[in-house]
């Protein structure tokens, strides 16, 4: 039997929510409407039927923990999960299941962010995306070091987009497998996490339009890149922007394209100030601003 979604109490906490959403707090012998639920300091609660037409998300005051099956909470295909604790003092979330193999459109959309207290990430095991299913996930979690491992082989339009974006202590990166690219993909992915010191290997060799655009923007402590990037079919703006404002970085990847596309590297290394040796240019097809403020 699944582990039924539960709040833990670190602190006194109350807890609405901007749905309609059930809960119980004698382990579901019992289930009550949730409007307003103070519970106390070392207490937890189990919540079930979450509901919405649009956005939904808790505004708990207090620091506490999640645990348990998220399809417990509410079933595939729902937007509950979207911003769902957006701005609140979630702290240890390792421990909640997102056992959905397959996700839809939009389904963990800035769930948390702008949690500045979230010290941990849940496992991710979905392997097929739907479009910008964690678009700003974790954005802002200002105290996340570590990031959890996604396995997707099968991307969708934005999936990863801002993920992790001002994630200021997060060291590394995560590896990403996959070798098709869609729309924006990865776009803004780690943009601003400063502490961010290696990039993940992209191991792709055909690209999206603006799949890597703005990927590692301000990542000022990223000082080294990969050895190469191997794709040789480019699309418009595929790497844009993408190491823009790494003062750190001192050694530029491999670009070994012959044929470029609109804006595909502009501004690609714009104001990396320590970059000491630039890469071989091997093109002889150009498109309109593909070296538009490179470097």
């Amino acid at each position: 039997m699944k582990q039924q979604f539960t709040i833990q109490a670190i602190n006194d906490c109350a807890i609405r929510y901007s749905g309609y959403i059930e809960y119980s707090t004698d382990y579901g012998k019992t289930w009550c409407i949730l409007d307003t639920l103070f519970l106390p300091e070392g207490h937890e609660a189990q919540f079930r039927n979450a509901k919405t037409k649009g956005n939904a998300s808790f505004m708990i005051k207090g620091i506490f923990n999640v645990y348990g099956h998220i399809s417990t909470l509410a079933p595939s295909g729902t937007k509950a999960f979207m911003w769902m604790f957006y701005q609140t003092n979630v702290v240890d979330v390792s421990n909640l299941i997102l056992d959905f193999d397959e996700l839809w459109p939009l389904a963990f959309e800035g769930m948390f962010s702008c949690c500045s207290n979230l010290a941990t990430a849940p496992e991710m095991p979905a392997t097929t995306l739907g479009a910008a299913c964690y678009e700003l996930m974790f954005s802002y979690c200002s105290s996340l070091s570590t990031a959890p491992k996604l396995p997707a082989t099968t991307l969708a339009e934005s999936c990863y987009s801002c993920m992790f974006k001002g994630c200021s202590s997060l060291v590394s990166a995560p590896e990403l497998p996959a070798t098709t690219m869609v729309n924006f993909c990865y776009s803004c992915m780690f943009r601003g996490c400063t502490s961010l010191t290696k990039a993940p290997e992209l191991p792709a060799t055909e690209l999206a339009q603006r799949c890597y655009e703005d990927m590692f923007n301000e990542c000022y402590s990223l000082t080294s890149a990969h050895s190469i990037l191997p794709a040789t079919t480019l699309y418009n703006g595929c790497y844009e922007s993408m190491f823009r404002n790494c003062t750190g970085l001192t050694t530029a990847p491999e670009l070994p394209a012959t044929a470029l596309a609109d804006s595909c590297y502009a501004y690609m290394f714009y104001c990396c100030s320590s970059l000491k040796i630039a890469p071989k240019l091997p093109a002889t097809t150009l498109a309109k601003y593909c070296y538009a403020g490179m470097f």
